[in-house]
């Protein structure tokens, strides 16, 4: 595969590593969340005056709402990177049986046909979901967070992402199959998987 795919592709797979690290909040928020729940808190903190996102108060559904949101967020961009490294899920029963040229070739179907358009519908609709998010100032209405378009927001953009990705492995795909570089074990043991060890 060219180099600049490989780079191009790490440099989408980012934010899913930078929002990997948001595991560490999400466990304390968890832990805090079960402490109140034990003592039977409902504020754990609150302020004069608004903060963005958090409004007023620190609150049991403020800490769900963030559970929530980090969650949605690592599956998110998570997944992106996720299918550069092939952590995906695939049918092992019938790749087995295929060579490394079928494999190459099932999966420039599948990321061209199936992946790229599924991402494209879910992230022009998931934009007006933000969008409709953003313009109603949808936010919870138990005393969690507010700006709900934040985390909608992020659906559009990990779609895309995703999609991006799809089409650039795809292509790289394409140019490994035709310059017959394919191993005999499939696309996932070339040079878009050594580069994703690498990263």
């Amino acid at each position: 595969m060219p180099r600049i795919l490989t780079r191009l592709i790490d440099l989408i797979c980012l934010p899913g590593k930078w929002f990997s690290w948001l595991v560490l909040p999400l466990m304390l928020a968890i832990l805090l969340t079960v402490v109140a729940a034990i003592f039977g808190w409902t504020t754990l903190i609150d302020w004069p005056g608004e903060i963005f996102l958090f409004g007023q108060a620190l609150t049991v559904n403020s800490l769900t709402d963030i559970q929530w949101y980090i969650f949605s967020l690592i599956v998110l961009f998570g997944g992106v990177w996720a299918l550069r490294d092939g952590s995906h899920v695939s049918v092992d029963v019938l790749a087995m049986k295929m060579t490394g040229r079928q494999k190459a070739m099932v999966q420039i179907v599948g990321d061209l046909l199936f992946l790229l358009p599924f991402c494209a519908i879910t992230a022009w609709y998931g934009w007006g979901f933000a969008e409709t998010a953003w313009s109603t100032g949808e936010g919870s209405s138990q005393g969690g967070l507010g700006a709900r378009w934040l985390i909608k927001g992020a659906l559009p953009v990990a779609f895309a992402l995703l999609g991006l990705l799809g089409l650039l492995r795809g292509i790289g795909t394409a140019i490994v199959l035709l310059r017959g570089e394919i191993p005999a074990q499939g696309p996932e043991h070339s040079a878009v998987a050594k580069g994703a060890e690498n990263g």
